[in-house]
């Protein structure tokens, strides 16, 4: 369990060092974390974004029955989250992940950590478009919708520094 966080909290503290040889995360493997951690994903950033809000936002009006909603395709989304994890446990401790790891034990706590860990990535000043985004997507079935997040972390992403400088996504290829 220690392993796991400090393999996820390694994402959280980027540092030059890490920035410099971390590879890149598949497109796929990106959209499951997100899909994945969807149901903390939204909890976390009602509370986070909720002083910011308006009474009668979405996400404080909404956030408890869409995280509901979204846990079958977090669920879903545990195997590939779980290579990726693994993929980061790897680069960021230079080992595998334990197959011991690989336990329902390991996927409660991940979900929580890794969606309040991205949570805490909004600054509060952008509640109000999270808000507004969270409202616009509420309709999509939740890997569509972290799907869509990858494809916008990888168009707003310009000077390829990764998330929180550290989690890099892979850039779909071109056709020639």
């Amino acid at each position: 369990m220690r392993r796991l966080a400090l393999a996820l909290a390694a994402v959280a503290l980027p540092t030059a060092a890490s920035a410099q040889t971390m590879r890149c995360i598949q497109q796929d493997q990106a959209a499951a974390l997100v899909t994945f951690a969807l149901p903390s994903l939204v909890q976390g950033l009602a509370q986070h974004c909720g002083p910011e809000l308006p009474r009668n936002s979405y996400l404080l009006g909404n956030a408890t029955a869409l995280a509901d909603r979204y846990r079958p395709d977090a669920a879903a989304a545990w195997p590939t989250a779980r290579a990726a994890i693994a993929g980061i446990f790897s680069q960021f401790l230079g080992q595998d992940m334990p197959p011991e790891m690989n336990s329902d034990l390991v996927r409660q706590l991940a979900e929580p950590l890794l969606g309040n860990l991205l949570a805490k990535r909004i600054s509060t000043t952008d509640c109000v478009a999270v808000d507004s985004a969270i409202s616009a997507a509420a309709v999509l079935p939740g890997r569509n919708v972290g799907r869509l997040a990858v494809v916008a972390i990888t168009l707003a992403d310009r000077k390829d520094k990764g998330i929180a400088g550290v989690l890099h996504i892979c850039r779909p290829e071109t056709r020639p």
